[in-house]
């Protein structure tokens, strides 16, 4: 009997989440046009225009890694990957701010001790908002949660004092700045007490120590002037000998104290679903902007049109086959990941390894298919009114991404060599 109240709870779970996909996807659609006008206008401003913010909130898309206790609407990592591919085809300025929205807010909301993180999320839960599972989508409301940016690297130290800690230091690249509540860092402390690799949550990098801190208490600094991903807002932000109560601090690398199953990914595969189906959304999009403008391009005057020549047959064929096989393993990855978790036990090093070389492949595979078929389109996809060279663009900065260095493979290697070393008693 409880075999099958235990499928039955797996299916409605199964149900309700396959029933959240298709409200976001079709939320998405139905914005589609007022999200690539938003990811045009965001190239100007630097950052995600308001109204385009508001839409995001409104569709509960800062959210999906926010536990349900408060007031998220989680969802499976690979649903995730659909929603994020499918926002990132339209635009990926849009969609590269609902990505660290919703993985900055999970980080919080995941990971803070209780009173940190209803110290972040209930003031708004208090106001009488819903934040019922699609309401947002369904009905159009802001369910009037915070918005987290920042980032984990630890670009900051912490002093510690009796109640927490006193923090100063600069983290870059916080996408979505402008728009958010709330910030996220990472700092080590000055103090070597604790810092061990006893302590390091399975980092490497010794104890690392995460943060959040109202945005008003930081200085935010205006300095997003970059070659691609302009419209992500991704700005600096500096704090200065502030005060950090320890309940709004974690070791990074500990188990999350709440969440449920999504929470049980541990990191790094908590975030291994963001950038990669990002990249894999630009990439389509890529395949088929380019596909279209072959269709009526020459490379020269009265010569045949791009799409009539059998080396474009053949590139296209090659972009397609490799941009599928890199989802594919990608998903495969964090599908191991997943089932572990389900099962309620956290992924094993070998699958978090797994997972971080298949990020690091779909990443840079999409990158390589947008590079290779931008070179066809010869002299005019250069022109700023070409999406082409936007797609470029962007696909070379998000490669720069931290989580997604070279370093991932040199790991998985590493692993897989020592665990072919023969074992001696």
């Amino acid at each position: 009997m409880s075999g099958g109240v235990l499928a039955d709870s797996a299916d409605s779970a199964d149900s309700a989440a396959g029933g959240l996909r298709a409200e976001l996807l079709t939320g998405i659609q139905r914005h589609r046009a007022a999200f690539a006008a938003a990811g045009d206008e965001a190239e100007s401003l630097r950052t995600l225009p308001p109204d385009a913010v508001a839409t995001l909130r409104s569709l509960g898309l800062f959210w999906l890694k926010t536990p349900a206790s408060l007031g998220g609407t989680p969802l499976p990592p690979l649903e995730f990957c659909d929603v994020i591919e499918e926002l990132a085809y339209t635009d990926v300025s849009t969609a590269w701010a609902a990505m660290i929205g919703a993985g900055c807010c999970g980080l919080v909301g995941g990971w803070l001790p209780e009173a940190g993180a209803r110290r972040v999320f209930t003031p708004r839960l208090g106001a009488g908002v819903s934040v019922s599972v699609g309401v947002g989508v369904a009905g159009g409301v802001d369910s009037g949660l915070p918005v987290v940016a920042g980032q984990l690297a630890p670009r900051g130290t912490g002093k510690p004092v009796s109640g927490g800690y006193v923090v100063t230091g600069r983290w870059g690249f916080s996408s979505g700045i402008l728009h958010a509540d709330w910030l996220l860092g990472a700092f080590k402390t000055d103090s070597a007490a604790g810092d061990g690799a006893a302590s390091d949550g399975g980092t490497g990098f010794g104890r690392m120590v995460v943060f959040a801190a109202p945005k008003s208490d930081a200085e935010v600094i205006d300095n997003w002037y970059v070659a691609g991903l302009q419209g992500t807002g991704s700005l600096d932000f500096r704090v200065e000998g502030l005060f950090v109560p320890e309940e709004m601090t974690y070791d990074l690398g500990i188990p999350a104290v709440r969440g449920g199953d999504l929470f049980r990914l541990g990191m790094p595969a908590f975030v291994s679903n963001e950038v990669p189906p990002l990249c894999v959304g630009l990439a389509r999009r890529a395949l088929d902007d380019m596909t279209e403008l072959a269709l009526h391009t020459a490379r020269f005057p009265g010569g045949p049109t791009v799409s009539d020549r059998a080396v474009f047959h053949k590139e296209l064929g090659r972009a397609e086959t490799k941009l599928r096989a890199a989802r594919l393993v990608h998903r495969e990855a964090m599908a191991d990941c997943w089932e572990m978790a389900c099962a309620g036990d956290p992924p094993t090093e070998e699958q978090q390894l797994a997972v971080t070389a298949a990020s690091v492949f779909a990443v840079e595979t999409a990158a390589e298919v947008v590079s290779d078929l931008f070179r066809y389109g010869g002299g005019r996809v250069l022109a700023l009114s070409n999406p082409m060279q936007r797609h470029l663009r962007n696909a070379l900065a998000a490669r720069q991404h931290l989580a997604l260095s070279e370093e991932g493979y040199e790991a998985a290697g590493r692993y897989r060599l020592e665990s072919a070393k023969p074992r001696h008693s």
